[in-house]
């Protein structure tokens, strides 16, 4: 747009020069009309001169609103992708969190899987005449145990000894529900079940431990009057056994 000026320029100056060229020679009245047209022409160009600015002004602020619009549209598209980002992270975290809870799901089943290993072990404790066989029934009580399942050990032993109360094992069968209770924090239930070990098998090797969890469980209630009174009946009567040993530890005074 701003390369027409000059052209404008050019033929308004070419237009007062030969209208000045003419006014020599020419008579007045050709004068006054020749300098009327060169003012039109001049009043014209100055229309013309306004529009040009004009357009350029529009032209400009055309083109600052497309530089306005683009930074906007820039501005949008970094923030579109900043929350693909975070979609993405939280995608990510919920991958994450299904891959855990999947593995949750295993652990579940393997531990069924067990418990049905268990089962299966308690039926094989029966023959086909339903006449229960102690050997695997004490070994799948004992299996759970060993595996930290205290409340079903504790309902195989009692089961066991309900059939075999008189076996070279009942003793211990009988040892290991208190042991139960004892492990669940249930101090106060596993007291009598070892007191029947000392009771109901007074010879077996089961007696020197289960004096000492006597002790020790009276010491985790705090009755340390009871506790000192086994610790002394397991000394008195094993003084050459380990439990002894522990047990004279517990009676030494504290440093």
């Amino acid at each position: 747009m701003t390369r027409k000026r000059p052209l404008l320029l050019s033929a308004a100056a070419l237009y007062a020069a030969a209208a000045i060229s003419a006014a020599g020679c020419a008579p007045g009245g050709y004068y006054n009309t020749s300098r009327t047209a060169l003012d039109s022409l001049l009043t014209t160009q100055a229309e013309m001169m306004k529009r040009v600015g004009a357009l350029e002004r529009k032209l400009d602020a055309t083109r600052e609103g497309l530089q306005a619009t683009r930074a906007n549209s820039e501005a949008k598209m970094a923030e579109i992708s900043q929350r693909l980002d975070v979609l993405g992270g939280q995608l990510e975290e919920s991958g994450a969190r299904v891959t855990r809870l999947a593995q949750k799901v295993d652990t579940v089943k393997q531990r069924l899987g067990s418990a049905d290993s268990v089962r299966s072990a308690r039926g094989a404790a029966f023959d086909t005449t339903g006449t229960p066989d102690p050997e695997a029934m004490y070994q799948a009580a004992y299996s759970d145990i060993a595996a930290g399942r205290y409340n079903l050990a504790r309902e195989a032993f009692q089961t066991y000894l309900r059939y075999f109360s008189d076996t070279e094992v009942a003793d211990n069968a009988q040892y290991w529900i208190g042991e139960c209770s004892y492990a669940t924090g249930d101090f106060a239930g596993a007291i009598p079940e070892f007191q029947k070990v000392v009771q109901n098998y007074p010879k077996a090797d089961k007696v020197p431990s289960a004096l000492l969890k006597i002790g020790l469980s009276y010491s985790r209630l705090g009755n340390s009057a009871e506790a000192k009174k086994y610790y002394r009946m397991l000394i008195q009567k094993y003084p050459k056994s380990s439990e002894a040993a522990a047990a004279r530890e517990r009676l030494a005074p504290k440093q």
